[in-house]
């Protein structure tokens, strides 16, 4: 049988190692709920970003629309112009349907460029919203889940501790021995 000291030693040991495990499994309560936070946060910041990429988007769009339309308003004022001269000038035939036309295929030209900037624009923007996406990832990834503490950990160490205490009293019992 132990002797009450070491009887003590294990009781403590075991208190510590269950209080440990205790501390243990709140700091990785603590580290995951920091965890789900900066996820959440870096989630809805990559969606106000997202969205406001989008709204760009939309209004790029919208700008080109306006351009288009105002270039082919400017190439229907510039052949009614055209028109009205050549027929105060008594000019008509090809060389009118030919400066007419020329007006025509400026203004298409013109809504080519439109067209082609605006699809540039888009792709940028949508490479920015991958970015934000990535960015978003590394953030959360920034911050590291924590795994609870194994119980079964804790009872290998107060187990230790335990055999520890056994191997105290027996220490002591062999020098009490030797000691008579």
């Amino acid at each position: 049988m132990c002797d009450p000291g070491s009887m003590i030693g294990l009781a403590i040991g075991a208190a510590s190692q269950a209080l440990q495990y205790r501390s243990d499994v709140a700091a990785a309560d603590e580290q995951n709920r920091l965890y789900r936070q900066n996820a959440a946060r870096a989630n809805q910041n990559a969606r106000d970003q997202m969205f406001q990429t989008q709204q760009r988007m939309l209004q790029e769009q919208e700008k080109a629309g306006a351009e288009k339309a105002d270039n082919l308003r400017d190439a229907r004022e510039a052949k009614a112009t055209a028109t009205v001269a050549a027929g105060e000038s008594g000019v008509a035939g090809l060389s009118v349907d030919a400066l007419l036309s020329e007006f025509d295929g400026r203004a298409a030209q013109a809504n080519d460029r439109v067209d082609q900037n605006t699809e540039w624009t888009l792709n940028q923007l949508n490479n920015e919203m991958k970015g934000i996406r990535s960015n978003a990832e590394d953030r959360i990834n920034s911050v590291q889940r924590s795994a609870k503490p194994s119980f079964f950990d804790a009872g290998l160490r107060i187990a230790g501790k335990g055999v520890d205490s056994y191997n105290d009293y027996k220490r002591a019992e062999l020098e009490a021995r030797r000691g008579r």
